[in-house]
């Protein structure tokens, strides 16, 4: 993919040295640009990113999507994972899922742990619901 990017950026550029700046150049100089802005979003997703997930057991919440108290907590489950084929695994690869840990509560269900395989998933699943079991006294439901 890098070879082919610098071939196109290379010809776009000496074309447009040349003053020839025809339809398909400026198509090819297009492509390859936007090929390039997906390569580095994937690249910041998968190592700039991350999920953070705060449950606090009292005080102020911070100004994040993930925060919450345990009491909102109706439900934390694993959802399955998408097969290979699919293209909900094809995005997965690329770092660009939502994650397979499912926390519902009254107004929404939020997704977390983008990137995490079934092992690390599972153990992130029973530390919330662990927490959550600890804070309230009562298990969340799965």
């Amino acid at each position: 993919m890098s070879f082919c990017f610098v071939c196109l950026l290379a010809y776009g550029l000496a074309s447009g040295a040349r003053r020839d700046l025809s339809l398909g150049v400026v198509i090819f100089t297009a492509c390859a640009l936007s090929i390039v802005s997906v390569a580095a979003w994937a690249l910041y997703r998968n190592f700039v990113f991350r999920d953070e997930l705060y449950i606090a057991p009292a005080g102020e919440l911070p100004p994040i999507e993930l925060a919450f108290r345990p009491d909102e907590i109706r439900a934390v489950r694993l959802l399955p994972a998408p097969e290979a084929w699919t293209p909900e695994a094809k995005w997965d690869a690329l770092g660009f899922g939502h994650g397979r840990i499912e926390i519902e509560t009254a107004t929404h269900r939020y997704h977390f742990g983008a990137g995490l395989d079934q092992r690390e998933a599972e153990a992130a699943l029973e530390r919330i619901q662990g927490f959550c079991l600890a804070q309230r006294g009562m298990p969340v439901a799965a």
